[in-house]
């Protein structure tokens, strides 16, 4: 065992190993999403040298239409932000962040193709 464990009693010892692992588990989830985040950075860089280049599209055109997204839940935050969703199939309230209805289990339509 390592220090941390010295000198404490069993249930001091095993709440620190837990607290040991539930970190390492959240460190091994940062490094996936940290991934995560720098691969869609690069596709979303890619994507946008390859419509100026091709379509000749202007970086302003750009900024103007990801000003318009943002602004569809209603709030200017700089990201896309769940909204609720009337399931294609019962007409029941749902979130588009999930992929199936709750009620139904009917699969929803996502507003964005990056949920």
């Amino acid at each position: 065992m390592t220090c941390i464990n010295r000198g404490k009693s069993p249930r001091q010892k095993t709440d620190a190993i837990t607290a040991k692992v539930t970190a390492d588990q959240y460190a091994d989830r940062l490094r996936e999403l940290e991934f995560t985040i720098n691969r869609m950075a690069l596709g979303c860089q890619a994507m946008w040298e390859l419509l100026r280049s091709r379509v000749g599209i202007t970086e302003q055109e750009l900024l103007a239409k990801m000003n318009e997204v943002d602004l569809r839940d209603g709030s200017q935050d700089g990201r896309m932000t769940p909204v609720p969703i009337a399931c294609p199939q019962c007409g029941k309230p749902s979130n588009s962040r999930h992929s199936r209805c709750m009620y139904c289990g009917a699969a929803l339509p996502k507003p964005h193709v990056f949920q």
